[in-house]
């Protein structure tokens, strides 16, 4: 295997070196590329920077569909701009060349990269090569992109203002930021036996502060331990009175949807004198496993409407999450004085209902950015790569302030929310629609099932009941990274699901409500509570781009599967979803309409013998700053096999039947 990879990058370093002697000798090459203005040699790792390179056809003959076979880097790393920008006569992902000497002869051929790019690299796929059709006549270019990094400049000036934070009596400690993505599941199942039913639609950017002095749980804490520039960080930390959390992010790529969230991890059991069915030891048995929202999540719309300006795209913010209003008031006018915008600072308050301090008593916490749907997968991707160079994250402490502590945060009332309750009758045609296609198709019964929201809002439109992160602080009942910013964890459970079986999801299409600005339809394995897949669809309206295939697919999942509707019903059908969950999406019930299938590919993300978790989330009402109000707005159902459901009902059912919250 190694001979053959050497041979094969001889034989590339060879064409090469024959391309460039041919160039230098004015030997006819099909194509002639050479850089039209200076390369550049640098980036700023995760954002777009542009090279131009001008291709010349080098035959007397008309040449058509010409294109590019290779990118400098790789596809994953540099795009083709297509589209006329600085210069009008830009090479398309197909180009036409005049004959050499005529008018058109040539073309500007724009590439955008994201990350680094070595020029000598021995992989021949990650060179620039134009190619006439058929991919035989290639030329490639010796002025290779040969680009390296360097840290973002826009991060400079916060750099500097916690450089100089030791005069004034701080002492400013860094630690990092971690990633975690639906691989990282396998650790927290090994800690927690679960993965906390995270959103595969979404990766997690943890905020690991340094531990200095803090009391780190043995069963939990101390197998996440890394190493960071200040020592060992941790992603469950505690805080004193007299301590911050520090996190300064460039703002990524545009994307759907990014949240600051600070959660209590855990709490002494003893703090908890009476019980609760939903109180969950932690793998220490001495404290419940909470997992709670101390408050309002601090999301792009919020830090928009500060900033007066979209924060996509590079615009940097410091997020304060702290106990104390002394401290948090020090920091900002400290910051400023530095020359720091004050729009660009967000206060997150630790409420009094927190138990502060490093020992072993105190509340552990953890904090989430969410950053989901992206507009660019790649761009997102090289944001994501490089994420310490685009996140700073830092414990900072003056220990000679007074305290002076904040109340307890009190959640933003959902107003705002379109009342979708008349969309339930439609919705139940439809689930009995597919109940009776499925029941036909795999000739066995099938059962609707609606999905529970784990919360409700009281009579003010205020998070009260359930999976709210004040109320779980106030029992000692586990939240299970609760999130105001979507207006409720819907979720159902399938305890199997056959080879060839399908299971239905007819939902309301909230974004045509104006009640979402993206929706997120996550499977889990319900074992593990780990995220597998998901399907989402964004609000052109709210975020600016198209996303995802839930819009019309009530109408078009219908119509492949010939089920008719009444002309009544087909009214409703816009506002509608409908998509499916199988381990083999050709399958004959449902391969007409494969398109908006959810995969399971077979056994390989959720096994034969485990349970299936649904739960759909809808992210940000337009015009609010929260979610949208669960009492007014319809969840969807699943639709599958009699056999694939429990006779019991789920944890969160019998929750809502315990606290009658069906009712609220």
């Amino acid at each position: 295997m190694a001979i053959t990879t050497f041979m094969k990058n001889l034989a590339w370093l060879l064409f090469i070196l024959l391309l460039i002697i041919s160039s230098t000798l004015s030997f006819a090459l099909p194509l002639t590329i050479v850089a039209k203005t200076m390369l550049p040699t640098t980036v700023n790792l995760g954002y777009s920077n542009v090279a131009y390179y001008t291709i010349t056809n080098n035959t007397p003959s008309q040449r058509n569909a010409n294109y590019l076979k290779y990118l400098p880097g790789g596809s994953t790393i540099t795009s083709q701009i297509t589209t006329a920008g600085t210069y009008q006569d830009t090479c398309g992902a197909t180009f036409n060349l005049a004959p050499k000497g005529q008018v058109g002869d040539s073309c500007t051929l724009q590439l955008s990269f994201t990350n680094t790019i070595n020029g000598t690299d021995p992989d021949p796929t990650k060179h620039l090569f134009a190619c006439f059709p058929g991919g035989i006549s290639c030329s490639g270019t010796n002025e290779p992109l040969n680009v390296t990094a360097i840290a973002n400049p826009a991060l400079n000036p916060y750099k500097a203002w916690l450089a100089q934070l030791p005069q004034g009596g701080y002492q400013a400690s860094q630690g990092n930021a971690y990633l975690m993505t639906n691989s990282d599941c396998a650790l927290f199942i090994s800690i927690f036996g679960s993965c906390f039913d995270q959103n595969p639609a979404a990766p997690y950017i943890i905020p690991q502060p340094p531990i200095e002095q803090s009391y780190v749980d043995p069963y939990y804490a101390v197998p996440l331990n890394q190493t960071s520039p200040d020592g060992a960080a941790n992603i469950i930390y505690r805080l004193s009175d007299q301590e911050a959390l520090v996190t300064i992010v460039s703002y990524p790529p545009k994307a759907a949807y990014l949240g600051y969230q600070s959660y209590v991890f855990s709490s002494e059991t003893r703090n908890y004198p009476t019980t609760d069915p939903l109180q969950i030891l932690s793998p220490d048995p001495s404290r419940f496993e909470l997992f709670a929202s101390i408050g309002n999540d601090v999301n792009n719309t919020l830090v928009q409407n500060q900033l007066t300006t979209t924060p996509w795209n590079g615009n940097v913010v410091i997020y304060i999450t702290t106990t104390n209003q002394a401290l948090a008031q020090a920091l900002t006018t400290n910051a400023i004085n530095q020359g720091i915008s004050a729009k660009s600072i967000f206060i997150e308050p630790m409420g009094a209902n927190i138990l502060s301090g490093n020992d072993s008593s105190s509340d552990d916490f953890v904090t989430l950015i969410r950053y989901a749907v992206p507009e660019s997968t790649s761009s997102a991707n090289n944001w994501n790569a490089n994420l310490n160079t685009n996140v700073l994250v830092y414990k900072v402490t003056k220990a000679t302030l007074d305290v002076s502590r904040y109340g307890i945060n009190a959640y933003t009332a959902r107003d705002g929310t379109t009342d979708e309750t008349a969309l339930q009758n439609p919705l139940n045609q439809v689930a009995t629609l597919l109940q009776t296609y499925l029941t036909s198709k795999q000739g066995t019964a099938s059962t609707i099932k609606a999905s529970d929201p784990s919360s409700r809002d009281n009579n003010a439109h205020v998070p009260t009941y359930g999976f709210v992160g004040g109320t779980c602080i106030d029992k000692g009942t586990i939240c299970n990274g609760d999130n105001q910013d979507t207006s409720t964890y819907a979720m159902a459970k399938l305890d199997t699901l056959g080879a060839s079986e399908t299971a239905f999801i007819v939902g309301v299409n909230h974004n045509v409500l104006n009640n979402a600005s993206y929706i997120s339809d996550a499977i889990s394995n319900a074992t593990t509570s780990a995220g597998v897949a998901s399907s989402s669809q964004t609000n052109l309206g709210a975020v600016g781009f198209d996303s995802g295939v839930l819009t019309g697919s009530a109408q078009a999942v219908l119509n492949a599967l010939n089920i008719s509707v009444s002309d009544e019903l087909a009214n409703f059908l816009p506002s509608l979803y409908i998509t499916f969950i199988a381990r083999n999406c050709s399958n004959t019930t449902i391969n007409a309409a494969s398109a908006y299938c959810i995969n399971l590919q077979g056994n390989n993300l959720v096994p034969a013998t485990d349970a299936i978790s649904f739960t759909e989330r809808s992210y940000i009402t337009p015009n609010t700053t929260t979610g949208g109000n669960v009492n007014v707005m319809i969840y969807p159902s699943l639709i599958a096999a009699s056999s694939d459901f429990s006779s019991s009902d789920s944890l969160i059912a019998r929750f809502n039947k315990r606290y009658h919250l069906k009712s609220l």
